[in-house]
């Protein structure tokens, strides 16, 4: 039938024909890579939504930790500086008692009156006798004149912290000197005096048991609703136990340090002690409230909640997963160093787990938007193609192969562009302009990548912070050590003496210093100091201290008035309420007399020619910072040639192992008089690496300074 058709319709049909032929393969290919290309994106698209999912699931799950942890162990260690605040302050009234009964002849008998109803609501100061003790007795009205100088100490002490109840010394010939707000107290239904047995206190037995700081247990105030801790200091004199300096504590700052705690919408924390007693707690139901004397975790018979106190009697810190009422919790445990406690931050698993969740469902989604898309764009190319198919009939052999090659063109090098995005490869490069689906597919990919790219910039981003945290640190760490001097020998011109100092922070930066300089050409000054805070705070706090103590030698002054001068200036304006001991003296280099003055900081220790390293007891004055007006005694030595003194801050003694043992002064002595004729560098060095093989692995918790000096005499000619 073919062979009977004009030529024309013949022509005419093999074109259609060929046309036909061609636009359906041309169809088939067009469909089969749209089809390539719909698999490759969902592949794509499935592989990337996989390992974003994991990736973030992972990076938010341990910065979550991360953080829980670091908070839990910033927490503990606030407690823990309250904790040790609340030590020195007992200890510094223990310390002016001891130098009050071995110096009774620098102190004139002072009257302390007994308690009185109308001070009840006052700061007082009042005297308490035991039931045995004679009142009229003149032994016991002699102590009670000598003791009663301490009660300016106890009245500063109780005036100046707001988290102090009552401070005191108790004697062992039954009489107590208290400073207190609750006079009336002290009376009992009939308005008579009540005896006091402060000797079977625990504050009081456990420091006479223990020979040094005790704190009780944490326990109820037996005139207000609030918890309280109570520190007894045991003071000796000539081996001889006087009596015991004490004080009771609040625990409001404890209270809102748990409080304060920020962790998402549900997140807890609590405070528990070794008998696994909940003392403090966000939470008002369930196990994880406070109990004191009641059920404790060990005894409610939930293996989770007992592992947890468990943890706290070994001093643990970490993190777990556990049941807690029912629900399963990430629980992050940091230890205190004073007390056997241990502070929780509790936040619910699912809270941990809900980011990850909704990142899992929007990605989700966005996949089967991109699927039904794509699948929507195949149908409607499919239809298209159709009637493509059609209108080709009517078109040229050579319009055929033009739009053939037109739309098959993009379509191969939009799948080769999809195939290189892979892995960490995110580049997606599209500059062809079809102006059809191919372009729609295109941009809605690249849009994709972009996305995907701007979520790993700002995780990078955060990193990025983070590192940079740290580098501000070790900035203020090395501007800190600049401002100490460091190069030694600081004066190799000089051979009248030799000296040496090291300071190691707990932290980045840290509260101590020490310093030492030419007043004029023939006396030379010494300092070493402690500031009460750590961190930026102690750093910036010891910086002010530090240049108002030179400015001041400079000037000409006595030690004593340094003291005297540098005390006002702080006091006049310390709204942060923290203070510094200081250790300062200044070195006659021609004749070797040496005049020091000592607010509050730790015993020397002092070799003589000859000899070996012994501590000197010298006279301590109050801290820095603590009241206005302080008048401070300086005392005077004589230095012999080859006399040699180590001055350090408390961080050497009270350096701690993981048995919870003190370095302590006997130590370092030990470890000084192993090799006393050594010069001061080795000696440092020495008493350096006995810290370090006392402690091991354990943190540091305070600054470690020390300084030592060796007189040699008066410089020779030759």
């Amino acid at each position: 039938m073919f062979k009977k058709q004009p030529l024309g319709r013949k022509i005419m049909l093999a074109m259609v024909t060929t046309v036909m032929i061609m636009g359906l393969i041309s169809g088939l290919i067009y469909y089969f890579s749209l089809k390539n290309i719909s698999e490759t994106i969902n592949e794509t698209n499935q592989n990337m939504g996989d390992t974003t999912i994991n990736v973030s699931s992972q990076y938010m799950s341990e910065t979550i930790q991360k953080k829980m942890l670091e908070m839990a162990t910033d927490k503990a260690n606030l407690a823990d500086d309250i904790f040790n605040d609340f030590k020195k302050m007992i200890s510094i009234v223990a310390e002016n008692a001891t130098a009050i009964y071995s110096n009774p002849s620098d102190y004139k008998a002072r009257q302390i009156d007994n308690p009185k109803m109308e001070n009840a609501g006052k700061l007082s100061l009042q005297v308490l006798y035991s039931a045995s003790t004679n009142p009229e007795s003149q032994a016991i009205k002699d102590e009670l004149g000598l003791i009663g100088n301490i009660g300016d100490t106890l009245m500063s002490i109780n005036n100046n912290s707001k988290s102090i109840a009552s401070v005191y010394v108790a004697t062992e010939s039954g009489f107590m000197v208290q400073s207190d707000y609750i006079a009336d107290k002290k009376f009992d239904e009939n308005g008579n005096l009540m005896p006091l047995e402060a000797k079977e206190r625990p504050w009081y037995v456990g420091a006479k048991e223990t020979g040094k700081v005790y704190l009780t247990n944490a326990t109820k105030d037996a005139h207000t609703p609030q918890l309280g801790i109570m520190c007894g200091v045991p003071v000796y004199v000539n081996g001889e136990l006087r009596g015991v300096a004490g004080g009771g504590m609040y625990l409001d700052d404890i209270q809102e340090i748990v409080e304060t705690v920020q962790l998402g919408s549900d997140g807890d924390a609590c405070i528990i002690n070794s008998k696994g007693e909940v003392l403090f707690s966000t939470r008002k139901s369930g196990s994880l409230v406070p109990v004191i004397g009641g059920e404790t975790l060990t005894t409610t018979g939930d293996a989770f909640l007992a592992r947890i106190a468990r943890k706290v009697t070994e001093a643990e810190k970490g993190i777990d997963i556990m049941e807690i009422d029912g629900e399963n919790c990430y629980v992050a445990y940091a230890p205190f160093r004073t007390v056997d406690w241990s502070l929780l931050v509790i936040l619910p698993q699912e809270q941990v787990d809900a980011p990850n969740l909704e990142l899992q469902q929007i990605l989700g989604e966005r996949m089967t938007q991109a699927s039904d898309s794509t699948k929507h764009m195949l149908n409607q190319t499919a239809v298209l193609m159709l009637i493509i198919f059609m209108m080709a009939i009517v078109l040229s052999l050579l319009n055929s192969f033009n739009l053939t090659g037109t739309i098959t063109m993009p379509i191969k090098k939009l799948t080769e562009e999809v195939s290189k995005v892979e892995g960490d490869n995110l580049d997606f490069h599209w500059e062809l302009d079809t102006g059809d689906e191919t372009q729609m597919l295109a941009e809605n990919f690249k849009s994709l990548t972009e996305r995907m790219k701007t979520y790993i910039d700002e995780v990078q981003k955060i990193t990025a912070d983070r590192e940079r945290i740290v580098a501000e640190l070790n900035l203020a760490e090395k501007i800190q050590y600049s401002a100490l001097p460091h190069i030694f020998p600081p004066f190799p011109d000089r051979n009248e003496f030799d000296i040496y100092a090291s300071m190691d922070p707990a932290r980045e930066v840290g509260g101590d210093f020490y310093d030492y300089f030419f007043i004029d050409p023939d006396h030379l000054g010494l300092v070493i100091a402690d500031v009460s805070g750590k961190g930026i705070p102690g750093a910036l706090f010891m910086m002010i201290s530090k240049s108002i103590l030179a400015n001041n030698t400079q000037l000409g002054m006595t030690p004593a008035e340094i003291l005297t001068q540098t005390n006002n200036a702080i006091c006049s304006n310390n709204s942060a309420e923290m203070f510094v001991t200081v250790w300062i003296a200044i070195l006659e280099i021609s004749t070797g007399k040496l005049v020091a003055a000592n607010a509050g900081h730790e015993y020397p220790m002092i070799k003589q020619p000859d000899g070996k390293f012994e501590l000197f007891k010298d006279k301590h004055g109050l801290v820095i910072g603590a009241m206005e007006g302080v008048t401070y005694k300086e005392y005077e030595l004589k230095l012999q040639p080859g006399t040699k003194i180590f001055v350090y801050t408390d961080g050497v003694p009270e350096a701690t192992n993981s048995e919870k043992q003190l370095f302590g002064n006997d130590r370092l002595l030990n470890a000084l008089n192993i090799a006393p004729e050594s010069d001061p560098n080795t000696l440092i060095e020495i008493v350096t690496n006995s810290l370090a093989g006392f402690v091991n692995e354990e943190e540091q918790f305070d600054d470690i300074t020390m300084l030592c000096i060796e007189y040699k005499g008066p410089q020779s000619d030759s």
